[in-house]
């Protein structure tokens, strides 16, 4: 089955960002985010631009943020793999790109990195990846048919 393409960009975001992690209740440093994932007060970003240097976080790292009570997202650390996981994010090799079935996005489930399959091409393979490369699996949330997309760089 072919499917249709969607490439919609993360919404960008304010974040505040502690300078130190031993002191959470600040002072901060103010940045934009691209919100990847967020629910139950709780999501992973990727910080896009921050106004000054923190040294325990870089520009496009992606981190764990909290919903506090006047709304703003505050980045509590450094998102770690269970987190981009859990939270469903894709990290792209390129740009994002969902299937459509059924007239809307598919769900992102889970993706497969080149290095967690094998790298040997199949016997009598004309091509192969020449770089890093990665499979992004999907599902229809009406009807549950299934795709995958692959990018490489």
């Amino acid at each position: 089955m072919t499917f249709k393409k969607s490439f919609p960009l993360p919404p960008n975001g304010d974040v505040i960002i502690p300078r130190s992690l031993d002191a959470l209740g600040g002072p901060f440093v103010v940045g934009q985010a691209e919100i990847e994932a967020e629910r139950g007060g709780r999501g992973v970003c990727c910080i896009s631009e921050l106004n000054e240097p923190v040294d325990w976080i870089d520009d496009f790292e992606h981190g764990y943020f909290q919903v506090q009570a006047d709304g703003s997202r505050k980045v509590i650390r450094k998102a770690t793999e269970d987190d981009i996981r859990q939270f469903r994010v894709p990290i792209w090799v390129q740009s994002p790109e969902y299937p459509v079935c059924c007239g809307q996005e598919m769900i992102f489930v889970g993706q497969i990195d080149d290095d967690r399959i094998c790298t040997e091409p199949p016997q009598n393979a004309k091509m192969w990846w020449h770089d890093a490369a990665s499979f992004y699996v999907f599902t229809c949330p009406q009807c549950l048919e299934c795709a995958a997309i692959g990018q490489q760089y």
